[in-house]
């Protein structure tokens, strides 16, 4: 070997620095086309596989929205038909119209159908109607794969903030709103686009900023999401000005929390001065005086006894450590027993006796439930009505198999519409939707007595028969019949 061949092999494992790079950038031995030449299929062909996957999601989006679209227009169809022939049967009028529980029961289909919470079926289904008729350009982007639903969510979510009064002054503002977002769309990511979103949004909207936040202060809310690990979040939207201020003067307080001996970072000092404030705190009108936040705790009794590690179950959210369990319950005021054993003494059915549950049977099925128990919805059973699965006046019992919670639209949807629910049994409920579909619920909590063993099957007595007995060699007792 010449003292030239280790240069002649390096230059061959690295690539020249591509055109414009800053002298004394190393080679990228990444680059090197013999390197690249070792890769079947070549990259382009495995680059342009993801693309085309992608672009077919996105062409699945805008057919799924169409069909929505659809199957909208035509139970709008069936929605005013019931509405003629209840209005020439006469008779008395329901809360709900015809039309009104039509297109309920098409938002439950959608939401129990595609597993969507009410809020995101209704979403869709507006989404899918707008795409259809006020937003052609992104509609026909989507279709053709260039820009994801995703994408397409950003301008529809901006686009449903221009209404006014005067419609053909929204259209044209929506047009003006599009022409310049849906190219945007295709180059960028969907954060970016958001924010292009909101400035192009002010620039076209007809109205002033004031008259429109007036409307949107009706829209404040909070969120509450459960996290892994024991852990949640909560999300606030109100005035940018009061929840500014809320964050800043959190912020504040937990500042002057910090000191040397404090092990806690300044964001940890934050969650747990908000959380104080939020749980044990009073409002400056004196709202919240003496008012404690409830938490509702189930804790395995081995695990109470530290005999077993097994997790706590915190109602709405679901199992917490061992150690947090334990804590709440040294806590508690009282304890309240349930169906944990056949000795519990609950109550279960008062039968035709009486219309109102007890309280004892309310807390059984409050934890039983912990949310409304229609398909989809997280609703707490706190906030929801205990309901007769079988009405009341038609011959339903108050028992645990016949009461279940709704929260009040689920309720109404039950009264009003074509869903059916029908108890198993064993705490799942079956709710059978007009379509024809059924979607079985389950509850949250197993309360059903543990299983005793069954014995152990006793021997089969052995079959004698007596008329074919043969004697026994030393039976000489027994004459012979001949």
């Amino acid at each position: 070997m010449t003292a030239e061949e280790p240069s002649e092999v390096r230059s061959e494992s690295t690539a020249e620095p591509p055109p414009g790079t800053p002298p004394g950038t190393p080679p990228d031995p990444y680059l090197n086309p013999r390197h690249l030449s070792l890769v079947d299929p070549p990259l382009s062909e495995v680059y342009d596989a993801i693309r085309d996957a992608d672009r077919e999601i996105n062409q699945a989006t805008a057919r799924r929205a169409a069909a929505v679209y659809t199957a909208q227009r035509v139970l709008a169809d069936v929605g005013r038909a019931r509405a003629e022939a209840a209005e020439r049967a006469g008779g008395p009028r329901p809360p709900w119209s015809p039309e009104e529980a039509t297109k309920e029961e098409f938002t439950c289909e959608v939401g129990a159908l595609l597993r969507l919470p009410r809020r995101t079926a209704e979403t869709l289904i507006e989404a899918s109607r707008t795409l259809a008729e006020d937003l052609p350009v992104t509609r026909e982007a989507l279709a053709s794969g260039v820009i994801s639903y995703r994408h397409a969510q950003v301008i529809m979510e901006q686009a449903w903030g221009i209404r006014v009064d005067d419609p053909e002054a929204a259209a044209r503002a929506r047009a003006v709103f599009e022409e310049v977002l849906v190219p945007d769309a295709e180059v960028l990511t969907v954060a970016k686009l958001a924010d292009r979103a909101r400035r192009v949004r002010e620039r076209t909207h007809p109205e002033t900023i004031t008259a429109r936040h007036q409307k949107s202060v009706e829209d404040r809310h909070v969120v509450f999401q459960a996290l892994n690990d024991g852990m949640a979040s909560l999300y606030l939207t109100g005035d940018a000005e009061k929840v500014q201020a809320a964050y800043h003067r959190t912020v504040d307080t937990a500042l002057t929390l910090q000191g040397p001996e404090e092990s806690r970072t300044l964001t940890q000092i934050a969650a747990d001065v908000l959380t104080d404030v939020l749980i044990g705190g009073v409002t400056p009108d004196g709202l919240g005086a003496g008012v404690a936040a409830q938490v509702n705790v189930t804790v395995p009794v081995l695990t109470l006894l530290g005999k077993s590690e097994e997790p706590g179950y915190l109602s709405g959210y679901g199992p917490i450590d061992p150690d947090t369990a334990r804590r709440l319950a040294a806590g508690a005021p009282s304890f309240t027993r349930l169906l944990t054993h056949p000795e519990t003494g609950v109550v279960l059915s008062m039968g035709r006796d009486t219309y109102k549950p007890p309280a004892a049977l309310k807390k059984w099925l409050e934890v039983r439930d912990e949310t409304c128990t229609f398909p989809g919805c997280r609703r707490s059973a706190k906030r929801s009505d205990l309901d007769h699965s079988v009405e009341w006046q038609h011959g339903g019992e108050t028992d645990a198999m016949n009461l279940a919670h709704l929260c009040p639209y689920h309720h109404a949807v039950k009264s009003y519409t074509r869903w059916t629910p029908r108890h198993l049994g064993d705490g799942r409920i079956e709710w059978t939707c007009p379509a024809g579909y059924s979607y079985i619920v389950e509850p949250s909590a197993d309360m059903r007595p543990p299983r005793k063993p069954k014995p152990a099957p006793k021997p089969p007595v052995p079959f004698v028969d007596v008329w074919n007995l043969d004697p026994a060699p030393d039976d000489t007792d027994d004459p012979s019949p001949f």
